[in-house]
């Protein structure tokens, strides 16, 4: 097994102090959103850090009720999606847009157990789901909140050719296409404006995350090693293991990991590293 050196790209202390807790997501550039929660008197306060070539952009919003767990960019504004919804309490519009002010613009309805939401340049909005959701596993919104995508009737339209989503454990959004990896098959399927394609049989079962450049991609940790990441290649079907380390060279034994277009960021702790797999020298 040979070594893949990953770059430390920050600490999220240093950027955004004490907090309670934070989640972190890539934006269609490939820039990291990093958000922040703290809880205050039952009430959330978040704020939102995006770092776009070394300079940080930080937007913080009013209080909530519900926590967010997802930013992402829409045009010049930011969307704010809470992952569950509940019913009894009448917390059903989990998606909120703020401007850069933080000031409240509208509330959207995405449903309940959400996995991951991507946004694009064009004001698309993916949004994944996992196994408690009663929808599709993944569907597509325009920047109103009006769904234009639904995955099982894109399943029924193929003839079943590809499988259902119980649920929908990776999405990377690039400009070229939606790729989304998936229990219980966990096959690659890959969608575009001209069709799709899926890819069978892949030899690493429940990645969370992954990068894609070309035809290759690297899958991150699946149920057991915690300190490797995967690289497949779609062209001849073969995977390799690369052990995750950090600039020393010891092993970064990593907690998870978020893909967007061709970087693969690995959260550890209050650290976040990179692999970009176009600085890689296995994808020369």
């Amino acid at each position: 097994m040979n070594d893949i050196k990953t770059s430390h790209y920050m600490n999220v202390r240093h950027i955004a102090g004490s907090q309670d807790g934070y989640r972190i997501s890539v934006d269609f550039d490939g820039n990291l959103i990093l958000l922040t929660e703290q809880k205050v008197q039952g009430r959330y306060l978040h704020k939102v850090f995006h770092v776009v070539n070394g300079k940080i952009n930080k937007i913080k919003l009013p209080s909530v009720l519900e926590a967010f767990d997802f930013a992402q960019p829409l045009e010049e504004n930011w969307l704010l999606v809470s992952a569950r919804t509940d019913e009894e309490e009448g917390y059903l519009r989990n998606a909120t847009l703020f401007d850069v002010q933080g000031n409240l613009l509208k509330r959207f309805e995405f449903d309940d157990a959400i996995q991951d939401v991507q946004t694009t340049k064009d004001s698309d909005i993916w949004v994944s789901y996992f196994d408690e959701s009663m929808v599709s596993g993944l569907r597509c919104f325009d920047k109103e909140g009006v769904q234009t995508f639904d995955y099982a009737d894109f399943v029924f339209q193929t003839g079943r050719k590809v499988p259902f989503i119980d649920d929908c454990y990776a999405l990377n959004v690039t400009s070229e296409s939606t790729n989304i990896y998936y229990y219980s098959d966990f096959p690659l399927v890959s969608l575009n404006k001209t069709g799709y394609k899926i890819l069978r049989n892949i030899p690493i079962k429940g990645s969370h995350a992954f990068a894609i450049l070309n035809d290759l991609v690297l899958f991150s940790h699946g149920y057991d090693h915690r300190a490797v990441v995967y690289l497949y290649s779609l062209r001849d079907k073969k995977r390799k293991i690369f052990r995750t380390v950090n600039q020393i060279g010891e092993e970064l034994k990593y907690d998870y990991a978020v893909g967007r277009g061709s970087k693969l960021f690995l959260v550890k702790d209050n650290d976040v590293y990179i692999i970009n797999m176009e600085d890689e020298k296995f994808v020369k």
